[in-house]
């Protein structure tokens, strides 16, 4: 697994945007998917790139928690979609690392989050996404369904992402690191 670790000042990055792989603690939603309807799924691969995002303190950490890709080769593609050709289901792969950064100590890491996943967009506005691989998945302060804090996942996994915007892991077969404690320690 990648994985590198430095516990010095860096610049801080102050945007939120979607995030790929990574289910940005944003959960507002935090995986922007491209509208385009394939008229005969599954459509062709598309060029996804994960954005940065940056969560106040207290929201998912104790700390500011900001984060960016430093690799990132995703793609995506839709497989199915409904009768006014909205995606229903959409497949994501490739490599993606994202540094993890501590703004109020300047303490980073870059995780490996590649894998691939299968995501599926219910009637309802619920989501299920079926992971194999790294998934970064960051929960605030009053999800109903899950601990705040941010981890990074690895192995099989299954995370359900409500109507209303909230994520929580149905099935997980693999590792864990919870990223707010590991960047915590400096």
């Amino acid at each position: 697994m990648y994985r590198e670790q430095r516990r010095e000042q860096r610049p801080a990055r102050r945007t939120r945007t979607a995030v790929g792989l990574l289910l940005s603690a944003g959960v507002g939603l935090a995986f922007a998917l491209p509208g385009t309807a394939a008229a005969d799924p599954p459509g062709p691969w598309q060029s996804y790139r994960s954005g940065p995002f940056t969560d106040a303190a207290g929201e998912v950490c104790s700390f500011p928690l900001s984060g960016h890709s430093v690799a990132d080769q995703e793609k995506i593609r839709t497989l199915a979609v409904d009768s006014s050709g909205e995606p229903t289901e959409q497949e994501i792969t490739g490599q993606l690392v994202f540094r993890y950064t501590d703004d109020a100590t300047g303490a980073w890491t870059d995780e490996n989050l590649t894998g691939t996943a299968w995501l599926y967009h219910h009637a309802d506005g619920s989501q299920t996404w079926v992971v194999s691989g790294h998934l970064g998945l960051g929960i605030r302060a009053g999800n109903p369904y899950a601990a705040q804090g941010y981890s990074i996942l690895g192995g099989s996994l299954t995370v359900q992402i409500t109507a209303d915007h909230y994520p929580y892991v149905t099935g997980h077969d693999g590792s864990t690191e919870d990223l707010c404690q590991e960047l915590g320690r400096s």
